[in-house]
């Protein structure tokens, strides 16, 4: 009796452990053999979280207790000494599940389980958007500078800029949008540190418990 007790407890207790933590399921689709690194950025140096030698495609997992919802990184090594490939992503305590394949490792990108992701990633795409409208521009600046047009240059060069500044007032008008979440200050400190206006605008509108965030405390020392 007293040891079927002692089972219900323990099992109790492991649920109770597991509860509002970092659950990381995490495959890359393709690779054999490399060694995976999660990590997080401390001030301005990376720390080290866990790292997991893969020996087949199989499925990672990383447990971790977070403090808060935070930017984490999975690094991909080769035992070759190739370049070092990357992705991030914002991470939540909670089970979560991200996929990528070895060919766009880092650019094609699957997260489930963040809601702040789940921002982030309709925040990228938009900005893509932007993005892809200026390098079209840049190639044909590129080809009018050829023969010297430079009346088409200067056209070129004010859609330029108009785009850089839609492209900066919606970013602003996204992060204000998102207030209630952590992705809000990671936005303003990461793409809005131009204007000290703008990130104010974007911290005065955070929710209070969030301006007690990692990020809205990075956002805060940047206006004061």
């Amino acid at each position: 009796m007293n040891l079927r007790f002692l089972l219900i407890l323990f099992f109790l207790f492991g649920c109770q452990s597991n509860k509002n933590k970092f659950d990381l399921n995490f495959q890359v689709k393709g690779l054999k053999k490399g060694k995976i690194t999660l990590k997080k950025l401390n001030d301005s140096s990376y720390f080290k979280i866990d790292s997991f030698t893969v020996k087949g495609n199989e499925i990672i997992n990383f447990t971790y207790g977070l403090k808060e919802p935070e930017m984490l990184f999975l690094d991909l090594d080769f035992a070759d000494g190739s370049e070092t490939k990357s992705l991030s992503f914002f991470a939540e305590n909670n089970k979560m599940d991200v996929i990528t394949s070895l060919d766009n490792y880092g650019y094609n990108v699957l997260v489930k389980g963040s809601i702040n992701d789940s921002i982030l990633r309709d925040y990228i795409s938009i900005n893509k958007k932007f993005n892809d409208e200026k390098l079209d521009l840049f190639e044909r600046s590129f080809a009018n500078s050829k023969t010297n047009n430079t009346d088409s240059l200067k056209i070129i060069e004010n859609s330029i800029i108009n785009i850089n500044t839609r492209q900066f007032l919606h970013n602003a008008n996204y992060a204000v949008r998102n207030a209630n979440y952590e992705i809000a200050p990671y936005i303003a400190v990461t793409d809005l540190f131009e204007s000290k206006k703008i990130l104010d605008t974007v911290y005065k509108s955070l929710k209070a418990d969030i301006k007690n965030s990692k990020y809205a405390l990075q956002l805060k020392s940047l206006i004061d």
